[in-house]
């Protein structure tokens, strides 16, 4: 069985965090799209996202903020003189929770998808935590947010 097809409960956070950003980038190649690298700054704007999630029971780009004012506030804009983000996120329970079962759901959902495949995002930013956003403690969910971003300048 391959990373990409666990859950992430059986491997590390990072583990699944490489996974779905590994997805992602085979989805880019396929579409012939430059592939994304990780930021700093999205990955703990994307992770709080997620946390704040499952912990607060909602399911939403706006239920802590907006994915730009996250990010804003993770320092990824600080001294950009442009700048943009997108953001797409999902959540399952045990087979439709892996990180495989994630990026296809982006793929099949039109809104995510255009996301992901964005040519300009260059960085991403994937939060991954056990739980899901309607009941932090149902067993075997986990709850994705992958924040994608580019900048010019600074």
């Amino acid at each position: 069985m391959r990373k990409t097809d666990v859950k992430p409960a059986r491997q590390s956070t990072d583990q699944a965090r490489r996974a779905v950003t590994c997805l992602i980038n085979r989805q880019r190649v396929h579409h012939r799209l430059k592939r994304v690298h990780g930021s700093t700054a999205l990955w703990a704007a994307a992770q709080t996202h997620t946390n704040a999630m499952v912990s607060q029971n909602f399911f939403s780009h706006e239920g802590d903020g907006t994915p730009a004012s996250r990010a804003s506030n993770a320092g990824y804009m600080a001294g950009a003189s442009a700048w943009g983000v997108g953001e797409a996120l999902e959540w399952g329970v045990k087979k439709s929770a892996t990180p495989r079962a994630i990026v296809r759901g982006w793929m099949r959902s039109p809104e995510h998808r255009a996301i992901v495949l964005t040519g300009r995002f260059r960085q991403v930013g994937v939060g991954v935590a056990d739980g899901s956003p309607m009941d932090g403690n149902d067993r075997g969910a986990e709850t994705f947010t992958a924040l994608f971003g580019f900048r010019k300048g600074g």
